[in-house]
């Protein structure tokens, strides 16, 4: 029988511009530059689908009517960045720069983690952003200590109900090789989990982004995620590109933090810029090198919470990326040092690059008379943008007609969200995830009344808890 949910009465912001002139009667254009904004707007799912979206529409007889009224309904958000594995030891480390990380936690509390330990803290982990309105996510696995490990962190994914891409990363086996090769276990991987995962020439096509090689296996697809030029010599680092490659996957590696240089010049001396590869931070690179990415059709990722805190950058490269028209998406990173959700990364972007972009004007005591980047700018990373970024542009991002049904509800009526002007700015200078009331993944309810939906969450905090336990006692 066929499951339909409509959702009524809503402010619908859909985040496709085509939806102006299809909807006709003026829908969407009080606001201006909105992507066709429904005010008081419906949205109708069958099948996990979004089927319809418009003003008064009618439910069938066995139609789930979900009230929106005083809310704001958007595309699920998407966080292109994320460690997911450590959802058990968020604020770990909340006052270390990226020099403390690495032996904190990289070579540190992550060998401690048993697979169970992964798998509870990628479930935990997964949750805390479904909580947060985030739909999509970008798990940048990189404690994978053998196969054991990486079987658990996909089972958390896969349990949580999250969709996203799953990129493969380390250490792998213990090795005293100082550059080890990318872990081999990762072709099983893909053979076993992913059967339809892989073009075979891992090329993409520069318009959907990263995530554009291959079909995948139900809600996860996979990536790989290469220890990139900045941390492993040039011969391994064109090794693991070769295979990446030769498994016809995307690729996202870190690149234009504080204390590395010359990524991107090394990947074109190298020949191994593409429209496959994905680049986080990029921070400190240089005009050269961001106009390097955009020619070869790269995404770029942004976190501006740890960008900033861990000391990766000054600013992060959010109007660097886009003034060059390069696919960027927001981040969260890691839960160690900064927080679980996407609203705290757009304030911040936002907040930055304002800053980055009048400082000459303000360091010579000049009165700014406009701003650029409009809260609206923000929520496009935070959802179409994230999608491109991860290939997932055809399925998710925008609440349009045919895509799945990833949709964030988000309570206006509370005192900080009530406001006067645009909904959206609302929502992108004053939402947390407390706000976030209703999220639905491909149709399927992950977050209900303000609280997680299903068994498996009560379950989750138990192995969490346990988790965290056992790592105190074995805390390095």
């Amino acid at each position: 029988m066929s499951k339909e949910i409509l959702i009524t009465g809503g402010h619908v912001v859909t985040l496709d511009d085509t939806l102006d002139d299809s909807l006709g009667d003026g829908l969407g254009d009080e606001l201006g530059d909105a992507f066709g904004d429904v005010p008081g707007g419906d949205v109708r799912v069958r099948d996990g689908v979004i089927t319809q979206i418009g003003v008064g529409l009618s439910p069938g007889p066995d139609t789930e009517v979900v009230d929106a009224r005083g809310r704001l309904v958007i595309p699920g958000l998407i966080d292109t960045h994320r460690h997911v594995w450590q959802g058990a030891i968020a604020g770990f480390t909340p006052q270390m720069t990226g020099y403390g990380y690495g032996p904190a936690v990289l070579t540190g509390i992550s060998l401690d983690h048993t697979a169970a330990d992964i798998y509870a803290g990628t479930l935990w982990g997964a949750l805390q952003a479904l909580d947060a309105g985030i739909t999509t996510i970008g798990d940048w696995a990189h404690a994978l200590q053998s196969a054991d490990h990486a079987d658990a962190n996909l089972r958390g994914l896969r349990e949580s109900g999250i969709r996203g891409l799953f990129f493969y990363g380390g250490p792998g086996p213990a090795d005293d090789d100082p550059n080890p090769p990318h872990p081999l276990d990762a072709r099983r991987m893909r053979d076993e989990h992913f059967p339809g995962n892989g073009n075979g020439n891992g090329s993409g096509d520069g318009n959907s982004g990263t995530g554009n090689s291959g079909t995948g296996t139900g809600r996860l697809r996979m990536g790989m995620a290469l220890r990139g030029p900045c941390f492993t010599s040039p011969e391994r680092n064109r090794q693991d590109f070769a295979f990446a490659r030769e498994l016809g996957l995307p690729i996202s590696i870190h690149v234009g933090m504080a204390g590395t240089a010359d990524a991107i010049t090394a990947l074109r001396r190298d020949g191994l810029l593409g429209p496959d590869v994905n680049y986080i931070h990029a921070n400190q690179l240089t005009d050269e090198e961001m106009d390097l990415i955009a020619a070869s059709g790269g995404t770029v990722t942004i976190t501006p919470s740890t960008d900033m805190l861990m000391q990766f950058g000054t600013y992060p490269a959010t109007g660097r990326a886009l003034e060059r028209d390069i696919v960027s998406g927001l981040g969260v990173d890691t839960v160690c040092s900064a927080g679980t959700d996407l609203f705290s990364e757009m304030r911040l972007a936002l907040a930055a690059e304002r800053s980055r972009a009048n400082a000459e004007s303000l360091a010579r005591n000049e009165l700014v008379h406009e701003v650029a980047l409009h809260q609206r700018d923000m929520l496009r990373l935070a959802t179409l943008g994230g999608a491109q970024v991860l290939g997932l542009a055809d399925e998710t991002g925008s609440l349009t007609p045919g895509k799945q049904a990833d949709i964030t509800i988000v309570d206006l009526r509370s005192p900080h969200l009530d406001g006067f002007g645009d909904p959206v700015a609302m929502l992108v200078l004053g939402a947390g995830p407390a706000d976030v009331e209703t999220v639905l993944v491909g149709g399927e309810f992950a977050k209900r009344d303000g609280t997680l939906v299903g068994t498996h969450a009560a379950k989750a905090r138990d192995l969490m808890h346990e988790t965290q336990d056992r790592l105190r006692s074995v805390i390095r």
